[in-house]
């Protein structure tokens, strides 16, 4: 468990170093197995080194550079290859470039589809299938990182919690498939309304919640009432008794606190709403 979750640390801090680094890396690296190979000789097999310098290629830089790096690792045979023969252009040398090159080739693209192919599990494991809002787990890490990063550096944030008044009547009267359709035009309007950095899941069956990235109070009621505004002309078209009511939280950095407190705070003042008036907001200081 411990190999596996270092393995892990290990390819997300790769993710993160700059692409310009990592190239330069990548670049020395192949070198420094290009030049190992020459000073060994022909006699020693070290073909297989040149894959780790593709693979990285593959995983964390451009599908052109695990290409450039396969087509690189093949031209590195014919130096060494060379000290056996008089010219570097002998049929061994041609015939062992170009299986050199075929491996590699198809060892940059099975690299570069299987990166497509975790990037796009990834995705849909944090992503909710229907309306692409953070599923609740990703919610709660975004939130705590962002928390972290809001009490650091002292500056307020909100959480906007909202649940959809009389849905469960759409669902029972108008059948699952307007249901979804409702939920999605309310996902993308509030995506529409949400600013870079803000960070917006999905917690349930018809609740969202959001994070807005360092706002006060004041501003969070200026997004959340044009929000509103805008999520009731979205969901017009639908003809139902749908609304929204909305909890608002706002946290002043001043303490330390947990996501989960403050999704529970600003769920708390949701329901407040809609034991009330419904179709309202209610702001609550954290």
């Amino acid at each position: 468990m411990q190999i596996k979750f270092t393995g892990y640390k290990v390819l997300k801090w790769l993710d993160g170093v700059d692409s310009r680094i990592l190239l330069g890396l990548v670049f020395c690296l192949e070198c420094l197995i290009a030049w190992a190979d020459y000073l060994t000789g022909p006699l020693m097999p070290f073909e297989f080194f040149f894959l780790l310098p593709i693979g990285l290629a593959a995983f964390f830089l451009r599908s052109f550079w695990a290409y450039f790096f396969a087509m690189l690792s093949a031209l590195a045979v014919i130096p060494v290859l060379s000290q056996l023969f008089v010219t570097s252009f002998t049929p061994p040398i041609v015939m062992e470039f170009f299986s050199r090159m075929i491996v590699y080739l198809v060892f940059a693209w099975l690299g570069v589809k299987l990166r497509q192919l975790l990037n796009e599990l990834d995705r849909l494991a944090s992503q909710d299938s229907l309306t692409a809002a953070a599923r609740g787990r990703f919610f709660y890490e975004f939130g705590t990182a962002e928390l972290a990063r809001s009490f650091r550096s002292k500056s307020p944030l909100c959480l906007v919690f909202i649940d959809l008044d009389n849905f469960k009547e759409v669902n029972d009267n108008q059948g699952h498939q307007l249901g979804d359709q409702l939920l999605v035009a309310v996902a993308d309007t509030i995506k529409a309304n949400l600013r870079q950095g803000d960070i917006f899941g999905r917690l349930g069956g018809d609740e969202f919640a959001i994070l807005l990235a360092q706002t006060s109070r004041e501003e969070a009621k200026t997004i959340t009432r044009r929000m509103r505004e805008n999520l009731l002309a979205a969901i017009g078209r639908f003809e139902t008794r749908v609304t929204f009511s909305i909890g608002v939280v706002t946290y002043l950095a001043d303490k330390p606190v947990t996501i989960a407190e403050l999704v529970a705070l600003a769920d708390s003042a949701m329901y407040a709403v809609k034991r009330s008036t419904k179709n309202a907001i209610r702001y609550v200081v954290a």
